[in-house]
């Protein structure tokens, strides 16, 4: 049995302690929990007495040889610094989403900057994994398995609308650091999107340049942004469309696939519908003797339950890859070219031009600089007022 700690006990924190200490991963016991609030470590002592509380980051570390693995869940800007620390020390990793604010940053814990998989005091190899937990919804799975397998022959474009994520003033006040530029990094694409992401390149491979559109504080009085629309392009002549915004309700959540047999659509991570062509579209362009043909397709339709509690999907894959009997779902280097992505939409935005993937890691620290400085003096001129 393999011991975890968890580092952070907000909304994500209490969500993987409660799953680990009812037993419902297999392999793994919670042996410990960050927790910095005085009335959350209360909550611990009371709901779950055998479980070790470390007020601060020094006393768990000092600790470190006692348990084998950290998941961590703190506030973004603490994420590869801990990562780092937890690698020395010899433990395994498993880090909600981003895993940085920069793709400069997150060099550091990744493979091809430095090494990805060090060795424990038992030799056996560190895992260093992410949660990104769609990757584990069973109707994406289906959607790979059909790329995978070429059923819509060459892809031309891909279409995903995701503005299902309202949130209202309440949800930024919750806390100093979250929606800003000094705290979490960015906004709706950091936060929220890093997900579709990451599922984005699973699904399509990484896009090889972008050109965004962003909104800053277009529908809450914050700095970072609340909608985003991001064009991308790919070597292979690929094209891509995706919007995004925090501000509409009822929102949508469609994903659209076209490729020369036909197309695919996902809507509401629910019902998965194929549209099959007898022939594809450039056979059809070739041999056509009419100006507007129809090809002939076949449509069918089908709705996708998610059985399995998705989080659970991922924390049991960490625990058996911790023992050798699985791979990661998702690892530190897709972590990464999820923020790669982001980092040059906001970058694009900026300079307002096309901006290759990864972008210059370099300018793009320079940027985000200006952007944290300009909202601290926002900040300052309001306290005067």
């Amino acid at each position: 049995m393999k011991k975890a700690v968890i580092a952070g006990y907000g909304n994500m924190g209490s969500k993987y302690a409660d799953r680990i200490y009812k037993g419902q991963i297999e392999g793994l016991s919670l042996f410990g929990i960050l927790c910095r609030n005085p009335k959350m470590q209360d909550k611990i002592r009371r709901e779950m007495p055998q479980v070790k509380i470390f007020p601060h980051e020094d006393s768990m570390f000092e600790a470190a040889e006692e348990f084998d693995a950290l998941i961590i869940t703190t506030p973004h800007r603490e994420h590869v610094r801990m990562a780092e620390k937890a690698k020395a020390a010899g433990l395994h990793v498993l880090c909600e989403k981003p895993l940085g604010i920069t793709a400069l940053e997150c060099g550091r814990v990744v493979d091809g900057r430095k090494r990805l998989e060090g060795a424990d005091g038992d030799g056996e190899p560190l895992v260093e994994a992410m949660i990104f937990n769609w990757r584990a919804r069973e109707i994406y799975r289906q959607v790979k398995e059909l790329l995978e397998r070429q059923e819509l022959g060459r892809l031309h474009h891909v279409l995903w609308t995701a503005n299902f994520w309202y949130r209202p003033e309440y949800y930024h006040k919750m806390s100093a650091w979250r929606s800003t530029w000094n705290g979490e990094g960015g906004g709706l694409l950091l936060n929220q999107c890093q997900h579709l992401m990451d599922m984005w390149n699973w699904l399509f491979g990484q896009p090889s340049r972008v050109f965004a559109r962003i909104r800053y504080g277009r529908y809450s009085s914050i700095s970072v942004d609340d909608e985003a629309t991001l064009l991308f392009s790919y070597e292979n002549g690929m094209e891509g469309t995706f919007f995004s915004s925090t501000g509409d309700s009822p929102g949508t959540n469609r994903l659209e696939i076209h490729g020369d047999m036909g197309k695919l659509t996902v809507e509401d991570n629910r019902v998965l519908t194929f549209y099959k062509n007898a022939s594809s579209t450039a056979q059809v362009s070739k041999t056509a003797e009419e100006s507007n043909p129809v090809i002939p397709y076949v449509k069918e339709s089908k709705e996708i339950l998610q059985e399995k509690d998705e989080y659970l999907i991922v924390l049991q894959n960490f625990a058996d890859t911790i023992q050798g009997k699985a791979v990661p779902l998702a690892g530190f280097s897709d972590g990464l070219r999820a923020l790669e992505n982001v980092n040059a939409a906001y970058l694009s935005d900026w300079t307002k031009q096309w901006v290759d993937i990864p972008c210059d890691e370099s300018q793009y620290e320079k940027c985000l600089e200006v952007h944290c400085k300009a909202e601290k003096e926002r900040e300052r001129a309001s306290d005067k007022e």
